[in-house]
């Protein structure tokens, strides 16, 4: 018996400082308190800034931007908060940040409030007004226009459809049938007036009810001197949406109808 409680007094010691030898050897982060009484290396926010205050901000700036806290903090993914290097500016996103949040301050203080007139309580940008959950703040056409420039037409349809898939219904994109509508004028401007029709004719496919979309068609058709193309879309603008002034006074003065309302 007292052999028997000599070796397991003899392999609780082992254990406790195999224990300690361990924890020892773990960074200092690992073995932080989450979320911490204070705060370091803050340079833009106030340095007695409330531990909930601070989280509660980080936390809608990364809803803002659509990131987890590894995009601007030395940390990897999945891991807890206490073993990140929150007071380390080694990442350049966090950098950024905090020009970002200078620009927010500066808009918020110094510009808005020299309006003449302003709602109560006052409308305030935030990082998520230009982000919709971006980390790079973009619109959908700018994103499409960019796919055609570098990867031509079909890019920009798959573009479409694999941002649609993902984002329909989120505030990240606007879907609204003004978009591509959008892309293809600008498209058309760089004289690529094939690519420009088919992607309006893209746009039907999504809307097939809009009459704007048929007549951005005809005035695509009507640059290339295809009236009678021209004449066909505007017809069909018409037929989708009778008030639509413009496409009723091209047919006049194509001969092809239209007359006065």
């Amino acid at each position: 018996m007292k052999t028997s409680r000599s070796n397991s007094c003899q392999h609780a010691v082992v254990m406790l400082t195999a224990v300690a030898a361990l924890i020892a050897a773990w960074p200092a982060t690992m073995l932080a308190q989450w979320p911490p009484e204070e705060f370091t290396n803050l340079q833009v926010l106030p340095e007695d800034i409330e531990p909930r205050q601070l989280t509660n901000m980080m936390r809608g700036f990364a809803m803002g931007l659509g990131v987890r806290c590894e995009h601007c903090h030395v940390g990897e993914p999945g891991q807890p908060l206490s073993s990140f290097d929150f007071a380390s500016d080694d990442r350049e996103a966090k950098i950024k940040a905090r020009e970002m949040m200078r620009m927010v301050r500066a808009v918020n203080s110094e510009y808005l409030t020299q309006l003449g007139e302003r709602s109560e309580p006052p409308i305030e940008v935030q990082c998520a007004t230009c982000h919709h959950g971006q980390s790079r703040p973009q619109t959908l056409q700018r994103v499409l226009l960019e796919a055609h420039e570098k990867d031509g037409l079909d890019a920009v349809r798959d573009k479409y459809g694999e941002l649609r898939k993902i984002y329909y219904g989120t505030w990240t994109f606007d879907f609204t049938e003004s978009q591509l509508v959008g892309v293809a004028q600008q498209i058309a401007v760089r004289e690529k007036s094939d690519d420009a029709i088919a992607i309006l004719q893209l746009n039907v496919e999504y809307f097939p009810q809009s009459g704007t979309t048929h007549y951005a068609i005809g005035e695509q058709y009507l640059i290339r001197g295809d009236t009678t193309a021209a004449v066909s879309s505007y017809r069909t603008s018409l037929e989708l949406q009778p008030d639509n002034r413009a496409a009723r006074r091209r047919l006049s003065e194509l001969g092809g109808g239209g007359g006065q309302r």
